[in-house]
């Protein structure tokens, strides 16, 4: 049972790395932006540019329905709250803590909210109950933010 799960959720598996390097692309390329615009400029567009995707996506896709959003309760229209968070503060990170450090921060936060999620089943989720396995992870990744959370100094590649 368990090895079927896993074969059948590969490509899902595969999906979230490949988003995982979007947003390092993502990262880079709005601090520059905002560099040229100013932070919350940088995020509008941002936004923007993701709203104007998602909108093509809706009309190609063709399933769901944008009325069924009327009746959804307050809470499942704040995911664009925490997004706006999110990019402003890795517009702000990026500069000062360089990428690689800002990707695990964010990842450890991430984690450490989906341990809880995951646990408690909020927002709807199964619950899956943290194990020996999940808190070793949690602590990779403050092992690896403590290693790479140094001063910027010149490459020596």
């Amino acid at each position: 049972m368990k090895g079927s799960f896993r074969m059948a959720n590969l490509s899902f598996v595969f999906l979230m790395v490949f988003a995982g390097v979007c947003v390092a692309f993502q990262s880079p390329i709005n601090s520059a932006l905002a560099k040229a615009s100013g932070s919350f400029q940088a995020s509008f567009i941002s936004f923007a540019g993701g709203a104007l995707l998602s909108l093509v996506m809706v009309f190609v896709a063709g399933n769901g329905s944008l009325r069924g959003v009327l009746h959804a309760p307050w809470w499942q229209w704040s995911g664009g709250a925490f997004g706006i968070i999110f990019i402003v503060s890795v517009i702000l990170s990026v500069p000062r803590i360089g990428v690689s450090t800002m990707m695990v921060a964010g990842l450890a936060g991430q984690l450490a909210a989906a341990l809880a999620i995951d646990q408690f089943g909020w927002f709807g989720t199964t619950p899956r109950p943290i194990d020996w396995q999940r808190v070793v992870a949690i602590l990779l990744f403050v092992i690896a933010l403590a290693l790479l959370w140094q001063p910027a100094r010149p490459s020596t590649l």
